[in-house]
């Protein structure tokens, strides 16, 4: 039995080692991941106490279970969105993550002590495919209800948002499929969720977003008067400022500015270019300065955060 445990351990293990590699944590605290973790293991518990009170739960002959344990891991991610705790896309999908990975930890570690026979590969298959479940859903579920928390009443937008988790729930539970194919099909199916939401999410903020030369100008005008927070880009970047660490949301308005001036500056070199004239050697130096100093600035800020300015670095 002891030799099955790290089956069921190791699917959080391996969520935040990809955090990590991401550098999610330049824009996310690893105490608050860590506070969503705890949250979602509580949650487990509750669940297999109230499951365990009052037996066997039906619907219609379905199991009700799946509805039970998406409420109890909804709360938690209900409440981070609606105290404004999220504020990124992303964001939501870390936290909401986390809260699953939690979750899934704890009823991973159950279901191995309550099946003291089980062979590794079932805890394997099982375990991570229980993980991956939990981990989307409850993602899932963040995204949705990061995109409605500006409707009104949010509310009312609360049960749409876990319905498509609790349907996908449903669906895992009742395939007759072979546990790795089964594995497979969930790690395919969010993935392309995910990657279907952010791709609408940029596409919401780029619609808001200004990228014209003009507003090039005025934005970096802005930033060296102080007055970035009246532009588009400040009230951005300015309204989820809690969000960073003080010296990472620094570097990010920094590498801001810099990237507005060198984009500024290469387009009127290509228009000097064009009307015939050859930069100094001198200015060519000193972009290519700009420049290093850009990518060092980027690799600080790190992927995760980067991906944040590349709405509005464009």
């Amino acid at each position: 039995m002891i030799s099955v445990l790290p089956a069921s351990v190791l699917p959080i293990a391996i969520y935040l080692v990809i955090l990590k590699l991401l550098d999610s944590f330049a824009l996310v605290r690893m105490w608050r991941i860590a506070v969503c973790i705890a949250a979602g293991i509580i949650s487990c518990l509750a669940v297999w106490l109230l499951c365990r009170g009052t037996g066997a739960i039906g619907i219609s002959g379905m199991s009700a279970v799946p509805l039970i344990e998406e409420f109890a891991k909804g709360c938690i991610v209900i409440w981070l969105v609606a105290d404004r705790k999220i504020k990124f896309l992303s964001e939501a999908l870390i936290y909401g993550a986390a809260v699953g990975g939690g979750f899934a930890l704890l009823e991973n570690i159950i279901y191995v002590l309550s099946n003291p026979d089980m062979n590794f590969s079932t805890a394997f298959f099982r375990g991570f495919g229980c993980a991956f479940l939990h981990i989307g859903c409850t993602g899932l579920a963040a995204c949705l209800l990061h995109l409605f928390s500006h409707r009104r009443p949010f509310a009312a937008f609360v049960l749409p948002a876990f319905l498509p988790s609790v349907l996908l729930h449903l669906a895992h539970n009742n395939l007759q499929l072979p546990a790795p194919v089964l594995l497979a099909v969930t790690i395919l199916v969010f993935a392309v969720i995910f990657l279907i939401m952010f791709a609408l999410d940029e596409k919401r903020i780029y619609s808001w977003m200004d990228h014209s030369i003009s507003t090039d100008v005025q934005t970096l005008s802005a930033i060296r008067r102080g007055d970035f927070a009246a532009t588009k880009a400040g009230k951005y970047l300015l309204g989820m400022k809690d969000q960073f660490q003080p010296e990472v949301f620094f570097d990010i308005v920094t590498y801001e500015e810099l990237y507005l001036e060198l984009k500024i500056e290469k387009q009127s070199r290509m228009l000097l270019s064009q009307a015939g004239f050859t930069p100094d050697s001198k200015d060519d130096e000193a972009f290519r300065q700009k420049m290093d100093e850009l990518a060092a600035l980027r690799k600080q800020i790190g992927k995760t955060g980067f991906r944040i300015l590349s709405y509005i670095c464009r």
